[in-house]
Protein backbone atom coordinates (compact mmCIF):
# COMPACT_ATOMS: atom_id res chain seq x y z
CA UNK A 1 0.00 0.00 0.00
CA UNK A 2 1.45 3.39 -0.97
CA UNK A 3 1.71 6.39 1.39
CA UNK A 4 -1.01 8.11 -0.68
CA UNK A 5 -3.40 5.17 -0.22
CA UNK A 6 -2.61 4.92 3.49
CA UNK A 7 -3.22 8.65 4.00
CA UNK A 8 -6.51 8.64 2.10
CA UNK A 9 -7.69 5.60 4.07
CA UNK A 10 -6.69 7.20 7.41
CA UNK A 11 -8.46 10.46 6.57
CA UNK A 12 -11.67 8.76 5.43
CA UNK A 13 -11.62 6.48 8.48
CA UNK A 14 -11.45 9.57 10.73
CA UNK A 15 -14.41 11.37 9.15
CA UNK A 16 -12.77 13.50 6.47
CA UNK A 17 -13.86 13.95 2.89
CA UNK A 18 -10.51 13.51 1.13
CA UNK A 19 -9.43 13.80 -2.49
CA UNK A 20 -6.10 13.30 -4.26
CA UNK A 21 -4.96 16.49 -6.03
CA UNK A 22 -1.79 15.25 -7.72
CA UNK A 23 -1.66 13.62 -11.13
CA UNK A 24 0.78 11.97 -13.53
CA UNK A 25 1.72 14.15 -16.50
CA UNK A 26 2.27 11.60 -19.25
CA UNK A 27 4.04 14.01 -21.59
CA UNK A 28 6.50 15.39 -19.03
CA UNK A 29 6.87 11.95 -17.35
CA UNK A 30 6.47 13.38 -13.84
CA UNK A 31 3.95 13.87 -11.05
CA UNK A 32 2.33 17.28 -10.68
CA UNK A 33 1.05 18.48 -7.29
CA UNK A 34 -1.54 21.15 -6.62
CA UNK A 35 0.36 23.94 -4.81
CA UNK A 36 2.90 21.39 -3.59
CA UNK A 37 0.35 19.17 -1.84
CA UNK A 38 -1.02 15.71 -2.58
CA UNK A 39 -4.34 15.56 -0.70
CA UNK A 40 -7.06 18.05 0.22
CA UNK A 41 -9.33 16.92 3.04
CA UNK A 42 -12.14 18.61 4.92
CA UNK A 43 -14.52 17.91 7.75
CA UNK A 44 -17.00 20.06 9.67
CA UNK A 45 -14.23 22.00 11.43
CA UNK A 46 -11.42 22.70 8.98
CA UNK A 47 -9.63 22.20 5.68
CA UNK A 48 -6.46 20.11 5.66
CA UNK A 49 -3.74 20.10 2.98
CA UNK A 50 -1.43 17.06 3.14
CA UNK A 51 1.88 16.26 1.44
CA UNK A 52 2.44 12.53 1.90
CA UNK A 53 5.60 10.44 1.55
CA UNK A 54 7.47 7.48 2.95
CA UNK A 55 9.54 7.77 6.13
CA UNK A 56 12.88 8.22 4.37
CA UNK A 57 11.88 11.39 2.50
CA UNK A 58 10.06 13.28 5.25
CA UNK A 59 12.67 16.05 5.67
CA UNK A 60 12.89 16.69 1.92
CA UNK A 61 9.14 17.23 1.70
CA UNK A 62 9.13 19.56 4.71
CA UNK A 63 11.78 21.71 3.00
CA UNK A 64 9.82 21.62 -0.27
CA UNK A 65 6.65 22.86 1.42
CA UNK A 66 8.45 25.56 3.44
CA UNK A 67 10.06 26.88 0.24
CA UNK A 68 6.77 27.05 -1.66
CA UNK A 69 5.13 30.50 -1.98
CA UNK A 70 1.79 28.83 -2.74
CA UNK A 71 1.96 26.81 0.49
CA UNK A 72 2.46 30.05 2.44
CA UNK A 73 -0.75 31.46 0.97
CA UNK A 74 -2.56 28.17 1.53
CA UNK A 75 -1.56 28.20 5.22
CA UNK A 76 -3.79 31.25 5.77
CA UNK A 77 -6.85 29.23 4.73
CA UNK A 78 -6.04 25.61 5.65
CA UNK A 79 -3.87 23.52 7.91
CA UNK A 80 -0.78 22.35 5.98
CA UNK A 81 0.86 19.10 7.08
CA UNK A 82 3.50 16.64 5.89
CA UNK A 83 2.69 13.00 6.59
CA UNK A 84 5.16 10.16 6.31
CA UNK A 85 4.58 6.45 6.72
CA UNK A 86 7.32 4.10 7.89
CA UNK A 87 7.49 0.47 8.96
CA UNK A 88 8.74 -0.12 12.49
CA UNK A 89 9.55 -3.45 14.10
CA UNK A 90 8.03 -3.95 17.55
CA UNK A 91 10.51 -5.13 20.16
CA UNK A 92 8.11 -6.10 22.91
CA UNK A 93 8.31 -9.24 25.02
CA UNK A 94 5.61 -11.82 24.46
CA UNK A 95 4.11 -13.86 27.28
CA UNK A 96 6.58 -16.72 26.64
CA UNK A 97 9.60 -14.39 27.01
CA UNK A 98 10.57 -14.14 23.34
CA UNK A 99 10.78 -10.87 21.44
CA UNK A 100 7.79 -9.99 19.31
CA UNK A 101 9.14 -8.77 15.97
CA UNK A 102 5.94 -7.79 14.21
CA UNK A 103 6.08 -4.96 11.69
CA UNK A 104 3.79 -2.00 12.28
CA UNK A 105 3.16 0.94 10.02
CA UNK A 106 3.63 4.24 11.83
CA UNK A 107 2.33 7.67 10.81
CA UNK A 108 4.40 10.81 11.43
CA UNK A 109 2.59 14.15 11.10
CA UNK A 110 4.26 17.56 10.94
CA UNK A 111 1.99 20.60 11.11
CA UNK A 112 3.72 23.38 9.13
CA UNK A 113 0.93 25.96 9.26
CA UNK A 114 2.49 28.21 11.94
CA UNK A 115 5.94 28.09 10.30
CA UNK A 116 4.45 29.05 6.92
CA UNK A 117 2.38 31.90 8.34
CA UNK A 118 5.43 33.40 10.11
CA UNK A 119 7.67 33.23 7.03
CA UNK A 120 8.36 36.44 5.20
Amino acid sequence: MSPMQRSLAWLREHGYEAQKVEYWNHYAKRRVDLWGIDILAMNDNHLLAVQTTDGGHHAEHVEKILASPAAKLLAHHARVEVWSWSVKVTRERRGDGFLDKRKRTQLRRDNLTAKLRNRE
